[in-house]
């Protein structure tokens, strides 16, 4: 999957992207002056977009059409160097991790999960109405992203 920004990214935005392309094993792409065709024509594609300078909306595209949409907050982001390895989520999702390009949550997943040394992993926290994900590499906590509101369409699959 390529990652990329709206076209004029603050600096925390930026950063919030390169760690998350990291993260998630996907490929950050420097937007520059490309326009939304250039960027459809890769098969999976997110975009980070902002509001008043701070990352706040993530779309995922998979063949040109848009299949979620994340509203969050960002707390702090923390760099640190990471490997390729899988991404697991820990704790139920409205929507399944595989969109994201993370481990499924399946039986054949769970016991995957079981049997590794993981590394990356997303904590899915709920408190009444919010949630709240918390990225950890080798339990080192990289940011924490509080999800506002959640779109997703599973005809778009």
């Amino acid at each position: 999957m390529i990652l990329t920004t709206s076209r004029k990214p603050s600096k925390k935005t930026r950063r919030f992207s390169k760690v998350l392309a990291k993260f998630m094993n996907w490929r950050y792409l420097n937007r520059g002056k490309m326009s939304m065709e250039d960027l459809l024509c890769f098969n999976e594609l997110a975009i980070i977009e902002e509001f008043k300078g701070n990352p706040a909306v993530l779309k995922i595209y998979k063949s040109n059409k848009e299949v979620l949409r994340l509203r969050f907050n960002v707390s702090n982001i923390n760099k640190f160097k990471m490997d390729d390895s899988p991404v697991f989520f820990v704790g139920k999702l409205q929507f399944d991790p595989l969109l994201l390009g993370a481990v499924p949550q399946t039986k054949a997943g769970n016991k995957l999960f079981k049997k590794m040394d993981v590394k990356k992993k997303v904590f899915v926290k709920r408190k009444n109405s919010d949630t709240v994900l918390i990225f950890e590499y080798n339990n080192f906590e990289l940011f924490k992203m509080k999800i506002l509101d959640i779109k997703f369409w599973e005809k778009g699959l």
